[in-house]
């Protein structure tokens, strides 16, 4: 596989997600209830998760493969979704939900 497309590939796993994520945790937490003061929150978490799974995937690449790359990044990025949820709901209970 070229190099150009494994970085899609990684692009694809990473921002996907992303939109995917950022949409319902915005719903779940910023949204429902009014709880305005989440957006933040909710905004940071989903720039987080991206950057967790670019770093992982970039990293990952230059100490293993590019195979590898796409295989951490998309474990990075569940991982981190799965925790930006928790965390978020977490903090809009101790926000006030």
């Amino acid at each position: 596989m070229p190099a150009a497309a494994a970085i899609l590939v990684i692009a694809v796993l990473v921002f996907v997600p992303a939109a995917l994520g950022w949409l319902v945790t915005t719903f779940l937490f910023a949204f429902s209830g009014g709880q305005y003061r989440m957006v933040g929150v909710v905004n940071l978490g989903a720039v987080a998760v991206i950057a967790l799974g670019l770093v992982a995937g970039a990293a990952a690449w230059l100490l293993r493969s590019m195979t590898a790359a796409i295989i951490t990044a998309a474990f990075a990025t569940i991982g981190g979704w799965v925790a930006a949820v928790i965390v978020e709901w977490v903090l809009s209970f101790w926000l006030g939900a």
